[in-house]
């Protein structure tokens, strides 16, 4: 059934000015020194700092009050549970080992949080948040590291007395506590990992005697650790013990502790069995008989005592997330429902929460707050604690015009002039003549040939749908259709295959020899949602033209090839035992992560928000030309989140609360990792790439999340106008191409100047798109 897209209405034509810049605490803090430019050394701890008071607003200002309707979770539905389409071959061969298990049925994500406890020696910190964990083999310090650290921690470069600085870290390896054994210390144990999942992980410290067992969840309140068999549980502290102050015991036989480390923060312990300082690094435990418990906590204040005791005794296993749709379908509620051990008074956990998760929390959750319960995030400002069995967010959806052509967050504009399309026809007649997509997407690597298929795209869609151009039209879909037939028959250059051991589709190039150059680190799961995002959207933009102007056929042509993209960087469902669970997007950081089978000190990260964006809108087009409403609804909820969580952690306005002070005029985080942001690029330190990174691709999807207001702001405060001007290079058509958010008049004029150079696109940007991008936006 051939689906109509109506036209939409568009913003006003006047310019904006960009006001003053102020910034909140706009002074500069006494900061760590540093000499050069490398991130220096972590700095000896200032064992006199205390725990920083969060500035929080009241989290019931801005809970929305919605009716949530009754129907089915959005995410309980696979795409397909059929294996990967045909052409795909399996390969059983892959260049990184998979971990030793304990128990492991399901699928194993490749980009997750815990990724750092899979690969290599698997001994490098990952963040639960607010707590960062790993194994340690460290003489006489054996066992589960613990550490948290406070904003007053942070380390500031290259210049710490620069504002904006260039980077901000938090030390890493401040083993405040650590669960251990004293079997640890003289023999060596065995270290498994098992039931993975998308919010959690299994841990496992085994020797003859016994075994230590973890689970790590996501904003997981207590590290709780369970001995089996006749190994003596210890709690070790590289800090050192200062005072280990005996509590009263709760009323279902918890042992509880108050614990002051030599750096004076503050830890509660709860056990079932008794705690003796042996040492001022070690606190063994009395005999025990059966299995022990021993649950570990920072103490933000004496106020959170009370909060802790009520959940004590019980531990979160686990997480299930749940989505659903209001009655209208303008919003969307998920919920993190928490699988739950053991028994506490409450039968609750207590949880973390980023920002994100506080302002869009749905209004039954302020029963579960714990008041003034707050500690420091590494990157993402303050975590709020809250005791639940299920914290729930609602999400406002994308407005219903925000589909195809160019969308602003103004209004005003209504359709294109008779003049801008004159103009536009003119470009795109030359360029979809010209423009050789098929050889020039025969290229091996999926990320290149994506953004060369999607200018295709772009171009295809201008023809059909902004000059409605057949002829054009026709002699473009063509085109895209050849071009992609050779993807779809997977023979390009670099075929994709179903790597059999880590479960998804990756890049033949590498998968041999081991490079992980190869296609920017494909086969080693990298960016896949960059480069298949690009894959799915021009492929939703050509089956939507076909639909219109072709035979209709070709939907059922690609439509095995291009789902199996998606269930490979975008699978909702378990019950599809091919791919795991939203390989890249992460629900509780609010962002995908791009960084794959690789250990990094600092966890994952990811360097454009653009790209990772586009994945989704391209998702999203895909489920709306396929009739997937499951897809659609995941896309668009994903699409929020991420509008929201980007706008804290990503893009800077100047009245930024989350993100230091001093790293707010930078406006763009750069790389953003678990542990530090970079104001860099992997590939460059200029500022057209720092910048333009998170630009690239222009389309409707970028002014829903990079308002306008943002753009104002990045443009006159970076001087972008003045670096554009000075430029050459497809950088200098993107930050144009960026500014119509901001000056479409001016960003009109630059593409249609007579004197415009081809030189000035990037390989993925045509001037017909550019062109009817700026119209769009109120250009002409």
């Amino acid at each position: 059934m051939k689906k109509d897209f109506q036209k939409y209405k568009k913003h006003d034509d006047s310019k904006d000015s960009s006001p003053p810049p102020q910034y909140p605490g706009d002074t500069k803090p006494q900061l760590p020194e540093s000499n050069g430019r490398i991130p220096p050394p972590i700095p000896p701890r200032d064992y006199n700092t205390k725990e920083e008071a969060p500035q929080m607003k009241r989290v019931e200002e801005s809970i929305p009050s919605v009716n949530i309707a009754t129907g089915d979770n959005i995410f309980q539905n696979p795409i397909t549970t059929t294996p990967p389409v045909s052409c795909i071959q399996t390969s059983s061969i892959h260049p990184v080992p998979l971990p030793k298990f304990y128990k492991q049925q399901g699928t194993i994500q490749t980009n997750n949080f815990y990724g750092n406890l899979l690969v290599e020696q698997q001994n490098l910190p990952v963040w639960t948040h607010p707590y960062s964990i790993w194994k340690s083999t460290d003489d006489q310090f054996k066992g589960l590291g613990i550490s948290h650290t406070s904003a007053s921690q942070r380390v500031y470069g290259d210049d710490p007395n620069m504002n904006p600085v260039k980077y901000f870290f938090n030390p890493v390896g401040i083993c405040s506590m650590m669960l251990s054994a004293e079997e640890f210390q003289s023999e060596n144990f065995e270290f498994l990992v098992g039931d993975l999942e998308r919010f959690s992980a299994g841990l496992k410290f085994a020797t003859k005697g016994g075994e230590l067992n973890v689970k790590i969840v996501q904003g997981m309140g207590f590290i709780t650790g369970v001995y089996d068999g006749t190994i003596v549980p210890t709690v070790l502290s590289k800090v050192g013990f200062q005072k280990l102050q005996p509590m009263e015991s709760l009323s279902h036989g918890l042992n509880k502790y108050i614990i002051t480390l030599f750096d004076n923060t503050q830890w509660i312990i709860y056990t079932n069995c008794g705690l003796i300082q042996q040492s001022a690094n070690c606190l063994t435990t009395s005999n025990f008989n059966g299995q022990k418990i021993i649950q570990i906590a920072k103490l933000p204040n004496q106020e959170s005592i009370k909060h802790y005791d009520s959940v004590a005794g019980s531990y979160v296993v686990g997480c299930d997330l749940e989505g659903e749709l209001s009655y209208d379908n303008s919003l969307c509620d998920y919920s993190f429902t928490y699988d739950i051990n053991g028994q506490s008074t409450t039968g609750k956990v207590l949880q973390w929460v980023l920002p994100h998760h506080v302002e869009s929390m749905h209004q039954s959750m302020i029963g579960d707050l714990a008041e003034n319960m707050n500690l420091d995030s590494t990157c993402k400002g303050h975590m709020t604690a809250f005791i639940t069995k299920k914290f729930t967010m609602v999400e406002k959806l994308q407005p219903q015009d925000l589909v195809l052509d160019p969308w602003s967050d103004k209004s005003g504009v209504s359709g294109y002039s008779e003049n801008s399309k004159m103009k536009i026809r003119e470009i795109a007649q030359s360029e979809i003549n010209s423009f050789d997509v098929i050889n020039e997407s025969n290229t091996d690597s999926m990320y290149t040939a994506g953004k060369i298929l999607d200018k295709g795209a772009f171009m295809l869609y201008v023809a059909a749908y902004v000059i409605k151009d057949a002829n054009l039209t026709n002699i473009m879909l063509e085109k895209m259709k050849t071009a992609f037939q050779r993807f779809i028959d997977n023979k390009q250059q670099a075929p994709l295959c179903y790597d059999n051991n880590w479960k998804g589709i990756v890049s033949t190039s590498g998968l041999q020899d081991g490079n992980f150059y190869c296609d920017f680190g494909n086969c080693f799961y990298n960016d896949h949602h960059f480069h298949y995002g690009y894959h799915i959207h021009a492929a939703a933009l050509v089956a939507l033209a076909d639909q219109h102007y072709g035979d209709g056929r070709w939907m059922n042509n690609a439509k095995p090839w291009i789902e199996t993209l998606i269930r490979d960087v975008c699978n909702p469902s378990k019950k599809d035992t091919y791919f795991p669970v939203f390989r890249s997007f992460d629900f509780f950081n609010g962002h995908s992560f791009a960084n794959g089978l690789f250990a990094h000190g600092d966890g994952k990260d990811e360097e454009s928000s653009s790209e990772d964006y586009h994945a989704y809108y391209g998702i999203k087009l895909w489920g709306l030309v396929s009739n997937n409403k499951s897809l659609v609804s995941i896309a668009s909820l994903i699409l929020s989140i991420e509008k929201r969580a980007m706008n804290m952690y990503m893009l800077y306005k100047n009245d930024n609360t989350i993100m230091p002070p001093n790293f707010i005029r930078n406006k763009v985080s750069g790389i953003l990792f678990e542990n530090k942001i970079d104001h860099a690029t992997y590939f460059g330190m200029n500022k057209e790439f720092i910048h333009g990174i998170h630009m690239i691709p222009i389309t409707p999807m970028s002014n829903y999340i990079r308002d306008t207001e943002f753009v104002t702001q990045e443009w006159n405060e970076m001087a972008l106008g003045q670096l554009a001007n000075s430029i050459d290079g497809g950088w200098k058509g993107l930050l144009m191409l960026n500014s119509a958010m901001y000056n479409p008049q001016k960003a009109w004029e630059f593409f249609s100047q007579p004197n415009f150079q081809m030189s000035w696109l990037d390989n993925g940007m045509s001037r017909t798109w550019s062109l009817a991008y700026c119209a769009g936006m109120g250009g002409c």
